[in-house]
């Protein structure tokens, strides 16, 4: 499995800013001890100790600094070795988790889903505005890989218009709620997309987020 990149993206961020922040808190507290040398009393001058407490400070603002400099070396390195492994991932096959289902040409796709036992099955069926207008009752399922067999109908028998939809699967559990589990496809990874901090696949034509992949193999 590839690791998202989003967590990395956000730690470099937020070092970034850190950094920032300390550059401009270094610069502050060399203007402030300009400041005081230049316009200290030449009868009462800065005490050793005093200066060099406040040398102390400045030297230890700047070990702060470098150090965050070398968390944000090592995120941009961890960046760019995710973003080459996921270049890797170019013509090998991706199972991805899914939850929209297209129609084209009035036949909606088929999609997936895997049980590790026998339960009830429900899917429930929304259109671009998230209204529900289908629920498929497919009764006790057996374990294993299932179809979702939609004939691309809405509650009333109405054909439904072209374009995507999202779907729900859900089983029953033994204390009468239902519990959403994933639908899955599988293909063959065409391309990668960089968004920023984000990365995504192209799978069969589709672009997911690379999170969305459960698994991945030759």
């Amino acid at each position: 499995m590839i690791m998202n990149v989003n967590a990395t993206a956000n730690l470099f961020s937020k070092v970034t800013e850190r950094t920032t922040k300390k550059d401009m808190d270094k610069e502050a507290f060399l203007r402030l001890l300009i400041t005081q040398l230049k316009n200290q009393d030449p009868l009462e001058p800065m005490k050793d100790r005093d200066f060099i407490a406040q040398m102390s400070q400045l030297s230890s603002l700047e070990q702060i600094m470098n150090m965050s400099k070398s968390v944000q070396q090592f995120v941009d390195t961890a960046a760019q070795l995710y973003r080459t492994q996921a270049v890797s991932m170019i013509g090998k096959t991706a199972v991805v988790k899914t939850n929209t289902i297209t129609v084209s040409n009035g036949v909606p796709e088929t999609k997936v889903f895997k049980l590790d036992a026998p339960a009830t099955i429900v899917v429930r069926i929304f259109d671009q505005n998230g209204k529900l207008i289908k629920e498929q009752k497919l009764g006790n399922v057996d374990a294993g890989m299932q179809l979702i067999a939609w004939d691309g109908k809405d509650e009333n028998g109405i054909k439904v218009k072209d374009g995507k939809y999202t779907f729900k699967i859900l089983k029953l559990t033994g204390n009468g709620d239902y519990e959403e589990i994933p639908s899955v496809e599988s293909g063959v990874v065409s391309g990668v997309q960089f968004d920023g901090s984000r990365i995504n696949v192209v799978v069969n034509s589709k672009i997911y987020e690379i999170s969305e992949i459960s698994e991945i193999y030759a």
